[in-house]
């Protein structure tokens, strides 16, 4: 920083001082002194250098007066790479409060904040932590180290510039020589989203180093809160990565709203370690928010031999062990070694020698470091850490390590052990097999020369070999389990690297308790595993062995419960039950308190289900979606509209999804449980599961009616249940009701009811429902049973319910007639009751004429019946007639004669009467004579 005086030469005239500006961004200016010089007077500015880029730097400084034409002041200045790391905090706009970039130290010893301030009120200092006190050790920097030594936070009411300095004194500055650190702010009112920071610095990486992250806040100045719909870099980059989700940045508070990684291996061009990145406001009023990003990387490494790092452990003591350690330098540049320092945990085995401070190891040069230093204690320790290389181009690890070269054995589940294979309890009929790993941990490739075992009860066999921890063999325990095995006689297992074998008990030729072992053999070490198991001969038996569970569909679960017999005369203890299966839809519900099965006794331990709704979600081939899933509108108050157009098309849909299930291997599946005790290991039973298209009728499908008469009518029963475990709507309506009846009929109907019903009537309404034969629901939830529109009858079946309805024929003439009865439902959309009736007419003939006023009934009296009366006789005598009249059905249906009328009076009347005056039915072509 440069003071630039101003002076007045005129004795008489006074100069108004108005600008002072620089064409580039490398020169920043304060503002004047004084604003007005009188004459003879004097004022003055500083001229702060802060160079964005290395070398020479020329410009001209404008000074605009109020009595002459703009003055010009050359300034010139050589720019060097920046030792502290610092960069100025320009460029930012909004109202926020901002960290500045961090002060590193690049000298070889502590360097020391002593003093920090600025001459602007409007710019706060405090403590990072923002505490108040003695700042102690708070502002010394390690050797090639960055911390924070202060906060600064700008405040300003109205809208402006704003610039001033910040002066960092040091306990090296002499002679009035500070730090300095330009800052310019702009203040507006714009309402908008800021960034807190004008710059994402990555500062100075390392190719092979891994991602840095950079946190993004932002400030919302605005009064209401904004969404951020996208966080991206303006152009592509593979150095940049971005975890954003879209966030909502309340108004007035400064919110992270994403994380910017720079992975420097992936940066091979210039170009990609600057940028922008571009966040996207959905709300129209604000501008898209850019923000420059900026990594200095550099290419190149520090190798070394790392064999001279790492020492072996033996059982017998040896002396100690020192050996060189020499840098190779593949960078650009210089690299100097200000220290090298040991982990604790190392500090017992290890010592570092001959290291000189401050190494200078040249630009693709090398040179000897220091020596490493090795005494093995005992107990020996295993160690896997790193030295700490502190350098100009931060830090460097080297590591260290110390190996046994023996492995790490572990067996896998089933074995009650994980130290070595233990079978539990085995029948002598069953041959079991449980799975080996051993575990390669050491810093070296390990080579496995043989694997034995003890007798010829057990066999062991390599399966394979691949990377990975131990907690990843356990969670691969089935597929390693089944494995095929490998002819490989040796293996060499590569640092990080598991075997895995396969032990084998032959239990044919053993009794009572079995104790073997299996050998690893390698260059370090005869690793033994032992083997156990118990050999009995009682047995636990699965009952059912095959489960085969009753027929099912998405909808109904179906459950059989499974048990265990156990033969032993002690208590036996139940560990585990579960699907080896990878089918979601089989899965079982373990008993409480059966975790011991009783000796000679048969204990019922869980129930297998299969519920085939897990698998299909809302692609199933049975039921609405909202059969599967709860929710507040039932599918029932659908029902009540006029949804009918679209019946066949969803019906169709449906059961396409049937068919095409049909058609593959099956509707018939499997699984296998497997149960495991505490006796025996690996019990298993074979579960099937069948599906099925179900139906909600529980009585014949086809409805043949009796010949009904033209003025009366007949009625039959339809049963309708519930196969499903949630409640099913129905709605039961003649198929004439239907705007598309005969595409209706076209899908619905198969080949065969076709060629018994050729002619199926789509526009008779002659078959419909009566009433209903059970009582109806009185909480339906909105859905309202019993008849809600002419010839539309509703019923609600609770699951598993039972209902019935009649359904009437009422012919309206003398004709055969065959339609549908639609019974609508959420269960499979559409199912029908193929209804057939005839109508007839009653006919009757007495005395071989039709009934009618012009037809009558004859009794002729002649004077030879008359010859016995005596006119003269005083006595009154009865005179009686009978004569027998014949009564024929000549029609199609029976005919009940109900009763016999003489003029309106019943059997007897104006001295007619007829003799058994009864109720009595002629069925067709029969006949009856009365005597009158």
């Amino acid at each position: 920083m440069t003071k630039v005086n101003l002076y007045n030469p005129s004795s008489e005239d006074t100069i108004t001082l108005i600008s002072v500006s620089s064409a580039t961004a490398h020169f920043y200016t304060s503002f004047f002194e004084n604003n007005i010089i009188p004459p003879g007077g004097n004022s003055s500015f500083n001229v702060v250098f802060h160079a964005q880029t290395v070398g020479n730097i020329e410009n001209t400084l404008f000074i605009k007066t109020s009595h002459h034409e703009p003055l010009t002041y050359q300034v010139f200045g050589v720019s060097v790479p920046d030792l502290y790391r610092l960069r100025p905090f320009t460029g930012c706009r909004g109202h926020e409060n901002c960290d500045f970039s961090l002060p590193g130290n690049t000298y070889s010893e502590p360097l020391r904040a002593v003093e920090v301030f600025s001459k602007t009120g409007d710019l706060q200092l405090e403590l990072p932590t923002g505490q108040i006190g003695s700042i102690g050790k708070l502002w010394e920097i390690p050797i090639s180290e960055m911390k924070r030594v202060t906060k600064a936070s700008l405040s300003s009411l109205v809208t402006e510039n704003n610039r001033t300095v910040i002066r960092i004194k040091t306990r090296a500055s002499r002679d009035g020589n500070f730090i300095i650190l330009p800052v310019k702010m702009e203040v507006t009112s714009v309402p908008s989203v800021y960034s807190s920071t004008e710059k994402l610095d990555f500062g100075t990486l390392r190719s092979q180093d891994h991602p840095k992250q950079l946190n993004l806040y932002t400030l919302n100045s605005g009064t209401e809160d904004v969404q951020i719909s996208s966080v991206s870099p303006a152009l592509s980059n593979k150095a940049i990565k971005i975890k954003f989700k879209p966030v909502t940045v309340k108004a007035g508070k400064n919110t992270q709203v994403a994380i910017i990684s720079f992975d420097a291996s992936k940066g091979q061009r210039q170009s990609q370690f600057s940028g922008k990145i571009v966040l996207n406001v959905e709300e129209k009023s604000y501008s898209k928010l850019e923000i420059p990003y900026t990594a200095q990387v550099l290419k190149g490494q520090l190798w070394f031999d790392q064999s001279s790092t790492i020492f072996h452990i033996r059982d017998s003591p040896i002396d100690p062990l020192t050996r060189p350690v020499f840098l190779n330098n593949t960078f650009s540049f210089a690299i100097i070694i200000h220290n090298v320092s040991l982990p604790e945990k190392a500090s017992n085995m290890f010592h570092i020698q001959n290291f000189s401070q401050n190494t200078l190891i040249p630009s693709h040069g090398s040179c000897y470091l220091f020596s490493l230093n090795f005494k093995p204690i005992r107990p020996s320790i295993h160690i896997d850490s790193n030295i700490l290389l502190t350098t100009n181009a931060s830090k460097f690890h080297l590591p260290i390590r110390t190996f046994t070269g023996f492995l790490e054995a572990f067996v896998l589940p089933p074995s009650l052990n994980r130290q070595w294979v233990d079978f539990g309890v085995l029948n002598t009929t069953k041959t079991a097999s449980i799975t080996l790993v051993v575990l390669n941990t050491n810093p070296i490739e390990v080579e496995v020369r043989s694997w034995m075992v003890s007798d010829d009860s057990l066999s062991v066999e390599l399966l394979r070999s691949e990377r990975g921890r131990k907690t990843v063999a356990l969670s691969r325990t089935k597929v390693l389990g089944n494995a095929p095995a490998s002819d490989q006689k040796t293996i060499i297992l590569a640092s990080g690297y598991y075997a895995v074998f396969r032990v084998t008990l032959f239990t044919q030729e053993l009794d009572g308790m079995y104790l073997g072992s299996i050998h690893i053999t390698t260059d370090y070490e005869i690793l033994t595993i032992p083997v156990k198991a118990l050999l009995r001969v009682s047995k636990l038996t699965v009952l059912p062995k095959n489960i085969v569970l009753p027929t099912s569909f998405p909808g109904k679960i179906v459950h059989q419960s499974l048990s265990i017999r156990n033969s032993f005369s002690r208590n036996v203890t139940l560990q585990h039950i579960h699907s080896l299966t990878d089918d979601v839809r089989f899965y079982c519900k373990r008993l409480k308190n059966k975790g011991d099965l009783q000796p000679r006794h048969k204990s019922k331990i869980a129930n297998i289900y299969f519920d085939a709704s897990l698998e299909c979600g809302n692609q199933c081939y049975i039921g609405l979606p909202f059969i599967l899933k709860s929710e507040s509108k039932p599918y029932g108050l659908m029902m009540q509209e006029n949804m009918w157009r679209a019946d066949a098309d969803l019906h169709q849909t449906l059961l396409e999804r049937w068919r095409d299930l049909k058609e593959r291997p099956g509707h018939e599946f499997q699984a296998v449980f497997e149960m495991s005790t505490d006796h025996e290991k690996k019990l298993h039973a074979k579960v099937i599961a069948q599906v099925t298209w179900p139906s909600i009728i529980n009585s014949p499908s086809q409805i043949l009616f009796p010949l009904t008469s033209i003025h009366g009518s007949s009625a039959e029963e339809v049963v309708l249940e519930n196969p499903a475990d949630v409640s099913v709507y129905v709605q039961v309506l003649p198929l004439a009701l239907y705007p598309n009846s005969s595409y209706l009929v076209e899908k619905l109907v198969d080949k065969m009811t076709f060629i018994k019903f050729p002619s199926i009537s789509t526009d008779t309404l002659e078959f419909y429902v009566h009433r209903n034969q059970t009582s109806l629901n009185k909480n339906t939830k909105g859905f309202k049973e019993g008849s809600v529109a002419p010839f539309v009858y509703n019923l609600l079946l609770l699951p598993g319910e039972v209902k019935s309805f009649n359904v009437k024929f009422t012919p309206i003439r003398n004709h055969s007639v065959a339609s549908l009865l639609i019974i609508r439902n959420n269960l499979t959309v559409m199912d029908y009751v193929l209804v057939q009736g005839q109508g007839a007419v009653e006919s009757l003939m007495v005395a071989g004429k039709p009934p009618g006023s012009s037809n009558v009934l004859k009794f002729r009296i002649t004077e030879s019946l008359l010859q016995h009366f005596i006119q003269q006789s005083k006595q009154r005598q009865n005179f009686t007639m009978t004569k027998v009249f014949n009564i024929e059905n000549d029609g199609q249906i029976p005919v009940i004669i109900q009763s016999i009328e003489i003029s309106g009076r019943i059997c007897e009347g104006y001295g007619f009467k007829v003799i058994d005056c009864h109720e009595f039915a002629l069925t067709p072509s029969t006949s009856k004579d009365i005597i009158i």
